[in-house]
């Protein structure tokens, strides 16, 4: 099909073969029919010689990075003959657009094997998921008039993870050293922390007989690990100022995320909207869900809350958000029962929600300010 030059040329020959039909000039009628012949001509050559069974290879070595790091990309192209010119566009899918890439391949040793080299460098600047191809090969003219071929090989993926800081410490029910980056309380294994209703399946040698004759219904003395507390962490990722706001976000919540992965706490990461990862799977797990994480307008953040009460308790809960209202500190606080530390940041321009007892808040005007608010929170002295 006729390229941008060629459409160009073609528009051009038919004015000039109007004008001197029109004007008497038959040069110039007959310049303008040579080049729609000329554009014709390439077309039908293109459509002739166009690559039918391509065999494209695409290698990318790293399939995780972060913004602003280089990644050189190679493909290697087989089958694409050796009929005229080949043009390879490679299609680059990244947060919120999509381009191609124009590239110029070369001959790869042996020469007049068929085969054909390209690279170019991906530098991603956003966090997220980029999709490499499918790699149109197409066959072009010498005058590069017309080009025609088909798409070709796979898509391949490379995750863009949030940039982290590791933090001075973090805040968790219990501490299980006193060196190390887990905030809290004492050492020790099983210990009391509080009554509540009986529920099928409880060891029934927990009864607390004397809460249950007072009281008139069944109650049972629920305990936490205090050597094995666990850090669950909520992205609110309705993302209200959007995808930018998400971006800070989740930068602020891979902080904290690759900080208890790294100090070997137990850390639960999961997202408003639905998906969840243990750190128990290493980093990259957890950073993997980070950098695919999309606004989720629809999401419930107060259901999100309510789904983390089944879990078991004697760990801390942080919620991070770039929006937080009095009302979702509230439900926050509700989860006090089962967790002895709740611990909210929000992180962007809005202004500071108000205060609610036995939340402690964090507030961040952007990503970059976050790890030093944290640092100076209550639990890091």
């Amino acid at each position: 099909m006729p390229t941008a030059r060629g459409r160009l040329a073609a528009a051009g020959g038919l004015v000039l073969c109007v004008l001197g039909t029109l004007l008497g000039y038959r040069g110039v009628a007959l310049l303008g029919a040579l080049a729609l012949l000329a554009v014709a001509g390439a077309a039908l050559f293109v459509l002739g010689s166009r690559p039918t069974r391509v065999a494209v290879r695409r290698r990318v070595p790293l399939a995780r990075t972060e913004p602003g790091r280089t990644v050189t990309v190679r493909l290697t192209v087989e089958g694409a003959g050796r009929a005229g010119p080949v043009r390879l566009r490679e299609r680059v899918a990244g947060p919120g657009e999509e381009d191609e890439i124009v590239l110029t391949p070369t001959d790869l040793d042996p020469p007049g094997t068929g085969r054909l080299g390209a690279a170019y460098r991906l530098e991603p600047s956003l966090r997220g998921v980029v999709e490499l191809g499918p790699l149109r090969v197409e066959r072009t003219d010498a005058l590069g008039l017309a080009a025609a071929g088909g798409r070709s090989g796979t898509v391949d993926r490379v995750l863009v993870h949030p940039r982290w800081r590791r933090l001075r410490a973090l805040p968790t029910g219990h501490a299980s050293t006193p060196d190390s980056v887990r905030g809290g309380g004492h050492v020790g294994g099983p210990t009391f922390r509080a009554l509540r209703d009986y529920v099928p399946g409880d060891d029934i040698r927990h009864v607390h007989w004397r809460s249950t004759a007072r009281s008139g219904r069944l109650l049972v003395r629920e305990y936490s690990d205090t050597s094995d507390t666990r850090l669950t962490l909520l992205l609110d990722d309705r993302a209200a100022g959007g995808r930018e706001r998400l971006d800070a976000t989740a930068e602020a919540a891979a902080c904290v995320a690759a900080t208890a992965v790294l100090s070997r706490l137990p850390c639960d990461l999961v997202l408003a909207s639905g998906p969840g990862a243990d750190g128990g799977a290493g980093l990259p797990a957890v950073l993997d869900l980070l950098a695919a994480a999309a606004p989720a307008p629809n999401a419930d953040l107060a259901a999100a809350l309510r789904s983390l009460r089944p879990r078991s308790g004697g760990g801390a809960v942080v919620l991070v958000s770039d929006t937080l209202r009095e009302a979702d500190l509230r439900e926050f606080a509700a989860l006090r029962d089962r967790f002895p530390r709740l611990v909210a940041a929000a992180v962007g321009p809005d202004p500071r929600p108000g205060e609610v007892a036995g939340v402690t808040l964090v507030t961040a005007r952007d990503a970059a300010e976050f790890d030093k608010v944290w640092n100076g929170a209550p639990w890091t002295r």
